[in-house]
């Protein structure tokens, strides 16, 4: 089958809208999670997420900009980003490019407010955008219209390993030849009134901070963003002289039941991922040097998710970074494993595994990490990254970048 390399990654982050920004707070361990100022937080069990500054978003015209919804507004920003990093113009000849999106919430900034004017003002007040804004694929939808992409295109929602899926699919479409070139992430924008209500009742967002790997560990703090690499045929790569970053070399996915997923028996799916993607890639377990971890922010999954990789790759040792960046942006839910192989291209790139950043918590004290994880930035060549994911409705995952 073909061989799959990345040629440009696009971010759009809170703190960060450029790949060095996300890397400078990574290894800073500066988290972006900070109090909610859209709207009365009182009764969220979170009154904290990772939010992006609107000037990000400063370069889409206003004429598209209020005709989508934020999510999709993110997702096209840093689609352009990783488009430009790549050399492919999103304004030239578009081919055969292709996108696939994770996304779990969808987009509700523009049907909140039109739904309270419904009843307020009556049908006049309702935004008409609203039925091409708020479904999950609207945000792959607004990115292939906006730059002519006519690829097969499609939006995954799996919970928080849709982005995982969605990059492993991309690996797929160009191995079999259904498609030259691929954009693969993830957007989220859940931080309205309403969405935000979902995460809320959903149980697994942290009244203290986002604490993963941590003894005190009680769930995770929101986030919203988007990040997109392009995959490529490294034979068309070659060809028109692109930079490449690395290799995605092996892809792995299956299934645990819902209410075991983070638990003991849903260890047996992700030691089956984790052992297809190591064996496709054609290295033996101990030459996974970097995971990008799950990191569901309880005690009990985070342990699940270390004894796998123990039993799976070996003792981590000194041998093998483990790490994760999602505190610094937020969990991305759907996008959230496309901001950990994002961090795994950088740490690839810089030879560096950088520490378990914690979000703020009301004590400020964040010293109880469960061992082996990264306490500390180690300088390291990075060969081959690992990224984890787990969905709550059972979904497994793991993706393996490799240096090109």
């Amino acid at each position: 089958m073909r061989q799959v390399v990345i040629t440009g990654m696009g971010i759009t982050l809170p703190g960060a809208h450029r790949p060095d920004e996300l890397w400078d707070l990574a290894v800073a361990g500066h988290s972006q999670v900070a109090p909610i100022d859209r709207f009365d937080t009182t009764g969220h069990t979170c009154p904290r997420a990772g939010v992006v500054a609107d000037e990000a978003l400063g370069a889409l015209p206003n004429r598209l900009r209020k005709r989508m919804d934020r999510f999709s507004a993110l997702a096209l920003a840093a689609a352009d980003s990783a488009l430009a990093d790549a050399g492919l113009s999103p304004d030239g000849p578009a081919g055969d490019i292709g996108v696939y999106l994770g996304n779990m919430y969808a987009g509700w900034e523009i049907t909140e407010p039109s739904l309270r004017r419904l009843y307020t003002q009556g049908y006049t007040g309702v935004s008409p955008y609203i039925a091409s804004a708020w479904f999950p694929t609207a945000a792959q939808g607004q990115v292939t219209i906006a730059r002519g992409l006519k690829g097969f295109s499609k939006t995954v929602s799996a919970d928080t390993a849709g982005s995982a899926l969605a990059i492993g699919y991309g690996m797929r479409a160009i191995q079999e030849g259904r498609a030259r070139v691929m954009l693969c992430g993830g957007a989220e924008a859940p931080i309205t009134p309403y969405a935000y209500t979902f995460c809320t009742n959903g149980g697994r967002t942290s009244p203290t901070g986002y604490l993963p790997f941590d003894s005190r560990a009680n769930g995770f703090c929101v986030g919203e963003g988007a990040v997109f690499l392009v995959l490529e045929d490294a034979e068309s790569a070659h060809a028109r002289g692109a930079r490449v970053h690395a290799r995605v070399s092996g892809f792995g996915v299956g299934r645990a039941r819902q209410n075991e997923v983070f638990a003991g028996p849903g260890r047996r799916a992700l030691s089956r991922v984790i052992s297809t993607a190591v064996s496709e890639a054609g290295i033996s377990p101990d030459l996974v040097d970097y995971v990008g971890l799950d990191a569901q922010g309880t005690v009990a999954a985070d342990e699940a998710e270390l004894a796998v990789l123990e039993s799976t790759l070996g003792p981590a040792g000194d041998r093998r970074g483990q790490t994760t960046i999602k505190p610094v942006t937020g969990h991305l839910l759907g996008a959230a494993a496309a901001v950990e192989a994002a961090g795994a291209l950088l740490a690839i790139r810089h030879g560096v595994t950088p520490a378990i950043a914690s979000s703020p918590t009301e004590s400020g004290a964040t010293d109880h990490h469960l061992a082996p994880v990264n306490r500390a930035p180690r300088r390291r060549p990075v060969r081959n990254a690992l990224v984890n994911a787990r969905g709550a409705d059972g979904t497994v995952a793991a993706c393996l970048i490799s240096a090109a």
